[in-house]
């Protein structure tokens, strides 16, 4: 199966927004986090936060010119990162959060939604639990 090339067009994209959005925080996490007094901001948590986002995007990058069996991994990946993510910021919403956090909700479920459509196309997650299994009983063959 060939990889769509819109999919490698959505990765480069994704790793731009991902730049667009870490510079910012990595350079400006004081003046952040002076910026919400009413919720106070670690810097070294933004920092981090930036760096995930440093990482992910550049993986985007380097992905956006995987072979097919390669891909489906990438894809497993970017699903349950980006699942993981916008269920992780919604519990946090309904428990009090910033209300500043519903763009990264929404920007979360956009990805997510997205990442999905391209595993469930390139069937990534065909047999994903066999597999599973087998890595947890530590049979790397």
């Amino acid at each position: 199966m060939k990889v769509p090339k819109m999919l490698r067009t959505w990765l480069v994209l994704h790793f731009y927004f991902d730049y667009a959005v870490a510079i910012p925080i990595f350079i400006g996490a004081e003046q952040i986090a002076i910026f919400f007094p009413d919720y106070p901001l670690d810097t070294v948590a933004l920092r981090v936060v930036a760096a995930a986002l440093f990482g992910i995007g550049f993986s985007s990058l380097q992905a956006s010119s995987l072979d097919y069996d390669n891909m489906v991994k990438k894809l497993r990946w970017a699903v349950i990162w980006s699942g993981t993510a916008w269920v992780g910021i919604l519990i946090s919403l309904l428990c009090g959060g910033h209300p500043l956090n519903w763009p990264f909700f929404i920007v979360f479920v956009l990805f997510n939604v997205l990442w999905s459509y391209y595993a469930y196309k390139l069937g990534s997650f065909n047999n994903f639990f066999g597999s599973v299994k087998k890595l947890l009983r530590f049979d790397f063959d």
